[in-house]
């Protein structure tokens, strides 16, 4: 990812994500974001909190219209999903067409299934974003997908928060007017993590977990686990739940 140069438009992009009925774990998984073209692209879970692909879920990988991540996002999700004990074809294989509600509106997507596993993987467009789906143990037909602005509402390991902030940024959320204090927020937070795991590794080399912490090192471990736990949700996890 390039970051220098001028920056290219995010403007008209939106992630795609199950609207808010979906029951369970609402997760941010990755983005890329280049500056220079603009190419933005976002991976979202929606299952269980720690990503059993056995169980319901369905993982919306949104990007930017043209950004060869898309192509690339396919194919793996086609490898993941559709041939998980065999060789992927030379090609890409047939689809049916399978209608998904989108913005209240249907909108017919391709649709791969693997008749072994209740696995399947679906692409399509929403407006101007392109959309890869995969999923198990619910029907995509059934889903009702929506674009967004803002990621806030979805789980994020401390080390995504600054990414899942950019990109809503990018995406022209409100986050822009109240950004600065946030993201510093989330600078320090990550910024105390790091310090936390550097005095997790001195104590391993002088002594052990039993070494005391004093003055400087004792505020910092204290202020670190501060910003953990502000960002744990109801169930322990980071980052805010919807």
């Amino acid at each position: 990812m390039n970051d220098q140069g001028t920056p290219g438009s995010a403007d008209g992009f939106r992630v795609v994500a199950v609207d808010a009925d979906w029951p369970e774990s609402r997760q941010f998984m990755g983005s890329g974001y280049n500056h220079v073209t603009g190419d933005i692209h976002v991976y979202l879970w929606f299952g269980s909190a720690s990503y059993d692909p056995q169980v319901e879920h369905v993982t919306v990988f949104s990007a930017s219209s043209g950004n060869a991540e898309a192509g690339e996002a396919l194919e793996r999700a086609l490898e993941d999903y559709c041939h998980p004990d065999e060789e992927p074809p030379a090609g890409l294989p047939a689809s049916a067409p399978v209608t998904i509600t989108a913005e209240g509106k249907p909108v017919t997507f391709e649709l791969w299934r693997n008749s072994s596993t209740p696995h399947w993987v679906a692409r399509g467009r929403v407006e101007s974003t392109e959309v890869v789906l995969s999923g198990s143990e619910t029907e995509p037909s059934e889903l009702r997908l929506v674009r967004v602005n803002d990621l806030a509402a979805y789980s994020a390991p401390i080390g995504f928060l600054p990414a899942r902030e950019a990109i809503s940024v990018a995406m022209g959320s409100d986050l822009q007017a109240a950004g600065p204090s946030r993201q510093s927020q989330v600078e320090e937070a990550d910024t105390a993590l790091r310090a936390l795991g550097d005095i997790a590794a001195r104590n391993a080399a002088l002594g052990g977990p039993s070494r005391e912490l004093h003055g400087e090192e004792a505020d910092t471990v204290m202020r670190a686990l501060r910003y953990l736990a502000q960002d744990a949700g109801p169930a322990g996890e980071l980052g805010a739940e919807s």
